[in-house]
């Protein structure tokens, strides 16, 4: 038998909480030929999903055990100097003493999981992710260890599929999730709501905002977004629907192009112009035509009354200062002004240049109607 063959994660010392990461070469190495259940094994622990985005109140850090992602992570750290390098000589090895093409074929495609891991979400597969949301201002606020576990909070899990550049909204953003988490602490602004409301979702992406929204508000929300992006967010409802339906909430989906606002049809709403008391939209503003689209769908669906509300929130990129205020501008040549407005962090996907998760700083506002563009107010 082979020496490495009867090795397992627990004689390599992976099952063994320490401080002191293990190195490359503490691995089990391909000249020792290792079995296919040691390779499986290694390549499980060296899982490195998206980190959480979840971040206490105060301290502004992750925190691991909810938020974003809730990956299996090794019990023991493992240098990652060398482990591409580990990965790849896997992959190009034909594994010749394992036996089973099964095995072997296992073996590659989990060393490619891995590496393209360690190459930034751009890079992965499909993920699903959990997002933890709070259903009160006192669970936001609550950033022990203890309220994760116990607080008063939902999970919604979503399918993110691989992203591709041109598919932008098949991925959920920071500003979708701290939007996510914000609801609980805006119910006072809102409009009022009743269980004939409906609530629209502008750019829904993934569906967090909506789904959150549906759940935490217990509403009916409509999640829109273009033809190739509104698959996924029905898979995506289908995955919550216990939730939604726990809950008392509901969501569904239909497919919008702001340029066409007319053209939007759902088979609970025909519809008809201003009949929204509630919009959403998070990250809505990427180029420089987003502004002009997004106020154009924005003044066709918001209903014309003094407690209707829109809600928006943006990260503040570098380099798009003049499409944000492009959409203040617009907001307000249109009758609407802000009524309440902050700023947050949140975390992304991306690293920092010294690989520790970047910080998101996010813009939210609320905006209504101003007296003046309410009908009653007109001549």
């Amino acid at each position: 038998m082979p020496p490495s063959a009867g090795l397992t994660a627990s004689d390599l010392g992976l099952d063994q909480a320490s401080d002191e990461p293990l190195h490359v070469l503490d691995l089990p190495q391909l000249y020792s030929k290792p079995s296919a259940a040691v390779l499986l094994s290694i390549l499980s622990d060296l899982r490195s999903e998206p980190p959480s985005w979840q971040a206490t109140p105060r301290s502004g850090t992750p925190r691991s055990q909810s938020g974003a992602s809730t990956p299996a992570r090794p019990k023991r750290k493992i240098k990652s100097e060398g482990v591409p390098g580990y990965l790849t000589k896997i992959i190009s090895s034909p594994l010749a003493w394992i036996d089973s093409d099964e095995d072997r074929e296992q073996i590659w495609d989990c060393a490619a999981k891995r590496l393209s891991e360690r190459s930034g979400r751009t890079a992965m597969g499909d993920i699903s992710r959990c997002f933890k949301i709070p259903l009160s201002a006192k669970t936001l606020q609550d950033d022990s260890e203890e309220a994760a576990d116990t607080a008063d909070w939902i999970e919604i899990t979503l399918h993110e599929p691989a992203l591709a550049a041109d598919s932008l909204g098949l991925k959920t953003w920071a500003s979708s999730y701290v939007l996510a988490k914000r609801l609980c602490l805006m119910q006072d602004t809102l409009p009022p709501l009743t269980k004939y409301t409906l609530i629209l979702e502008l750019g829904a992406g993934t569906g967090l905002v909506g789904l959150a929204t549906a759940a935490v508000l217990q509403q009916r929300v409509i999640l829109t977004d273009l033809p190739a992006i509104v698959p996924n967010l029905q898979r995506n409802i289908h995955k919550n629907a216990d939730l939604l339906a726990t809950r008392q909430g509901s969501a569904s989906t239909a497919v919008l192009d702001w340029s066409m606002p007319e053209t939007f049809t759902h088979p609970g709403h025909a519809g008809e112009a201003h009949s929204f008391s509630l919009i959403l939209a998070a990250d809505p503003v990427y180029d420089a035509h987003q502004p002009e689209l997004l106020v154009n769908a924005i003044d066709y669906h918001l209903e014309h009354a003094e407690n209707a509300r829109v809600v928006i929130e943006l990260p503040l990129r570098e380099g798009f200062a003049a499409e944000r205020q492009d959409l203040r501008n617009r907001m307000e040549v249109i009758g609407l002004e802000i009524r309440e407005q902050g700023e947050e962090v949140g975390y992304d996907d991306w690293t920092d240049h010294e690989g520790e998760m970047a910080e998101v700083r996010c813009w939210w506002a609320v905006w209504g109607w101003k007296t003046s563009a309410l009908p009653s107010s007109m001549p």
